[in-house]
């Protein structure tokens, strides 16, 4: 199904999980007994909101920026030795042009750095505290006896702690009269 496109078809909650790999175990795991991938759904719940500052690290921004300089400013200085006439050896332009090249490079970065990590700079995002698998009303009794029998059979197609939060199969209590 598209991203961003609810499904048509009325679903039910089939496992509740904590973690993404763990919903696409499940649905793998229903998938390799004959379900439609299709029918399948992966949906996020919870939703909460989460805000984080993207932080850049100033230093190494600075040292990035501070060997690109240097690429540049030896260009530079190959590019003045090979057009200007000059008094100074063809060395010493191309050492000048690194050390110019490094110094420009690190305030660049320097400034990009701090001005990247401002305190009023938060990235807001939505998250899911959890995952639902859902299937079709029609289909929920053949995966819930799936699940159910998942936690029963020991096959390798799935791991047990996977399904953590699947329905349990009913035990009969039967009382001694």
């Amino acid at each position: 199904m598209p991203t961003g496109q609810a499904s048509g078809v009325p679903s039910s909650v089939i496992a509740s999980v904590s973690r993404y790999d763990d919903a696409q175990r499940t649905v793998g795991y229903l998938r390799s007994y004959g379900m439609d991938a299709g029918s399948l759904e992966i949906v996020g719940a919870g939703l909460r909101q989460a805000s984080r500052r993207k932080v850049v690290p100033v230093v190494r921004m600075t040292g990035v920026s501070a060997l690109q300089g240097a690429l540049l400013g030896v260009l530079a200085a190959v590019f003045v030795t090979l057009v200007a006439a000059t008094t100074l050896t063809a060395f010493a332009v191309v050492l000048w042009g690194f050390v110019y090249g490094v110094l420009v490079g690190a305030l660049w970065g320097l400034f990009r750095g701090l001005v990247r990590n401002r305190p009023d700079v938060v990235r807001t995002e939505i998250v899911p505290t959890r995952w639902e698998v859902r299937c079709p009303t029609d289909e929920l009794s053949v995966a819930q006896t799936l699940l159910a029998d998942a936690a029963d059979v020991d096959d390798n197609r799935v791991e047990r702690d996977t399904i953590a939060d699947a329905p349990q199969p009913a035990q009969e209590h039967k009382h001694a009269a």
